[in-house]
This record gives C-alpha cells, sequence and structure tokens, in this order.
C-alpha cells in the first residue's frame, strides 16, 4: 500500500503542477474560455473511452503493468505540451493524457484487492490523501515556475519538471509495486461494446445506479469549478499562475487532510453513507460561498485574524478562503466514502473493469461540465457555473431524500 502511495502521489503531483498554468498556456495561444475549457472535455473524452478498456485489460493482465502503461503515456503528454506551438497541439496533448488516465481506476481495483472491506475506506483514504498530497504540492510547484506576473508567465520549466516527475512515478511502478494475487484470470474479451454492456449491467442494480448518479453530479459539479477557476481568479481577483496555484493548493490541503488523517474515524463513526450526504452539502456551500465572494459588497472591506501574528485580508478574500476550505472538506469526505461504497457493492470478479466504468461515468461528466461551464461563464457571467453547480448538490440531497425515505432502498456498507 506504501508503495502504491508513492506512485499515486508522485502521479498526481505531475498532473497538479500543470494545473494552474493551462487556462493561461491556452489563451496564450488565444483561446477563449469555451476554447479552454476543451481542454478538460478532451481529456475526460479519452479516459471515457478507454478508463474501461485498460480496466478490463488490468483484470486479466494485472494491475502493475497497466499502470506502468499508463504512466508512460503521461509522461509522453508532457512532453507534447512542453513542445506545443499552437493550441490545437495543447489540444492533443490533453487527449494522450486521458487515454492514458486509468490510474486511479486502477489503484481502487489495486486497494479493493488488497484491503478487507473493514479496512477499505482507510485504504481508499489513504489513495485519496496520495491524490490529496499530490494537488497539494503540485499547484505550488507550478505557480511558482510559472511566476505571478499575468503578462509573463514561464510554462516550459513546469512542464518539464512535470515530464520529470511521471518518469519518475513510472520506475516507481517498475521496481517496487507488489503484484496483487488476488486476480481473475479467466479470459475476457476486450473491446468497447463489452465495456459499455459493463456499463449497462452496473445500472441494473439500484444501489449501483444511485450511487453511480450521486457521483456524476457531484462530479460534474465539482468539474465545473475546477475547470473555470483560473479564468474566475484571472477576472474577478486579477491573479496569475502562481496565486491561482496556491488557491487550488489551499484546498488540496484540505482534502489530503481529511482523507489521510480523519476519513478512517470518521467511518468509524458516522459510516460512508452519512459522510456522502455531507459532502454534497458542503460543497453546495463552497460552490455558493465563491459567488459570495464576488459581491460588489465585499471587495473593500478589511478583516483582521490574529493567530501568532496578525493577517489582513479583504472579506472578499476571505470569504473565498472559507469557500475553498469548504471545498477541501467536501472532497476529503465524499470521494473515499463513495469509492468505498461502490467497492462494497460491485461484482469481485471485474473489479477492475467495474472501476474502469465507473471512472468513465465521471470522466462523461467532465466531458459535458467543462462544455457547460465555459458556456455558462462566457455567456451568463462567471459565477454561473458556481450556481449551476449549487443546485445540482441540492438535487442530489433531493435524490438521497428520495431514494431512502420515499422508496426506503437500502445499499451495502
Amino acid at each position: 500500500m506504501h508503495a502504491l502511495f508513492l506512485i499515486v502521489f508522485s502521479n498526481l503531483l505531475g498532473f497538479g503542477i500543470i494545473i494552474p498554468l493551462l487556462p493561461y498556456y491556452a489563451e496564450n495561444f488565444g483561446a477563449n474560455p469555451n476554447e479552454v475549457t476543451l481542454l478538460m472535455a478532451s481529456y475526460s473524452l479519452m479516459q471515457l473511452i478507454f478508463s474501461p478498456i485498460l480496466g478490463r485489460i488490468s483484470d486479466i493482465y494485472g494491475r502493475k503493468k497497466i499502470l506502468v502503461l499508463c504512466l508512460i503515456g503521461s509522461a509522453i503528454s508532457y512532453l507534447f505540451l512542453y513542445f506545443a506551438t499552437n493550441f490545437t497541439l495543447v489540444l492533443f496533448a490533453r487527449a494522450v493524457a486521458g487515454l492514458f488516465a486509468s490510474t486511479t481506476a486502477i489503484a481502487h481495483a489495486y486497494v479493493t484487492e488488497s484491503t478487507s472491506s473493514i479496512n477499505r475506506s482507510k485504504g481508499m483514504g489513504l489513495i485519496g490523501a496520495a491524490f490529496g498530497l499530490g494537488l497539494v504540492f503540485g499547484p505550488v510547484i507550478g505557480g511558482y515556475f510559472g511566476g505571478g506576473d499575468i503578462n509573463n508567465i514561464d510554462y516550459k520549466t513546469p512542464f518539464f519538471f512535470a515530464f520529470v516527475v511521471a518518469i519518475i512515478s513510472c520506475l516507481l511502478a517498475y521496481f517496487i509495486l507488489i503484484e496483487p494475487k488476488k486476480r481473475n484470470k479467466q479470459f475476457i474479451s476486450i473491446n468497447f461494446i463489452d465495456s459499455f454492456k459493463d456499463l449497462l449491467n452496473l445500472f441494473k442494480i439500484p444501489a449501483l445506479l444511485f450511487l453511480i448518479t450521486v457521483s456524476f453530479l457531484v462530479t460534474f459539479s465539482f468539474a465545473g469549478f475546477e475547470t473555470t477557476f483560473a479564468l474566475w481568479t484571472e477576472r474577478a481577483m486579477s491573479w496569475a499562475s502562481r496565486q491561482t496555484g496556491y488557491a487550488f493548493t489551499f484546498t488540496a490541503l484540505f482534502v489530503a487532510l481529511i482523507q489521510g488523517v480523519f476519513i478512517g474515524k470518521l467511518t468509524k463513526i458516522f459510516g460512508e453513507l452519512k459522510l456522502l450526504i455531507t459532502s454534497c452539502f458542503l460543497m453546495l456551500v463552497g460552490l455558493f460561498f465563491i459567488t459570495l465572494s464576488n459581491h460588489n459588497l465585499f471587495g473593500q472591506e478589511i478583516v483582521e485574524i490574529t493567530f501568532f501574528v496578525t493577517y489582513s485580508f479583504s472579506l472578499k478574500i476571505l470569504i473565498l478562503i472559507i469557500a475553498l476550505g469548504i471545498l477541501g472538506i467536501s472532497v476529503g469526505l465524499g470521494n473515499p466514502s463513495l469509492n468505498s461504497l461502490l467497492s462494497k457493492n460491485l461484482n469481485k470478479n471485474i473489479i477492475g473493469t467495474s472501476f474502469g466504468v465507473i471512472q468513465s461515468v465521471g470522466s462523461l461528466a467532465r466531458i459535458l461540465s467543462p462544455l457547460l461551464a465555459g458556456n455558462l461563464f462566457y455567456f451568463f457571467g462567471m459565477n454561473s457555473p458556481y450556481n449551476f453547480g449549487a443546485f445540482l448538490m441540492f438535487i442530489s440531497l433531493l435524490i438521497f431524500f428520495y431514494y431512502f425515505f420515499i422508496l426506503k432502498k437500502n445499499i451495502k456498507t
């Protein structure tokens, strides 16, 4: 598990490095907000197609080999970014990255095969912590090397750094990761039609349909935040990649803290289901607070906070900090709880395939969300993606109420 932790951390570190840079990089080549959000959509489209296939292959040939393959693909995508000379090449680089973006799904399958049901949430939390820590340090590194001057951002150094990190994670996977003993060794055909059938079969199970629906809504809402936040801070705060990177890091720090320290204890006290409901509510609040921070009433007021030293913030910045913290707690509670619940309701013979299919559903959300968020941002104002995301979280809470109180259904916990 510790080896897998290092691999996921280093992989997400490289991913985190480029997060605060991509919107500025695309705009540097003349892209508008609609085109900027295509970067996330192209990545997710390829992930949608290939995650079930790579998950299926990992069921047959093992998790380790496919992890190494995915990490090599990530390294290649960073090289394409480094040498890109126009927006089309940047878009192509993100598509290549999406093709090999099954690392997280395979890591979840690895955890499912390597842990008991009692320790499943803790194992998922460990992977989530690695995910979170990668997104804590990655944006800091990317933002730092990118610079704080919005008119003079360095793109090449962070992309090369991400390439080096991807190579390191690949070497870690090849030399120190041990293949789980449990594996479905029977032959399974590998094609997109069978992967689509797997998706339909999962939808036939009421508990999985419920969990996948909630997962789709949560992913859709958060993806809208991820893909437009740099554009939002550029316009609302006049921030460059460095400041935006620090903001992403602040959010990811809460994710890592919850998943790495508290998730196991919280799960034992409250259970995964209550934590998932709490996560949806907190995401609603966090997204709403982002829009609140952009209100003109809070632009000039100064707030002082004293710990060991005194910090001064405009009320606008303080509200944004609170919003980002709440979003971090939401993701920290929601991801491991949701993945644990999913793992307990899956067919154990096709774990990799199932997680690949589930990741593809998330990819579909990440395809549609950036496209919609970009249009909302462009045509209806910078706050509209977050208002819509908060509305979707309200819908998810209604789904919880309908499923458990109206239909009186249960899921395996």
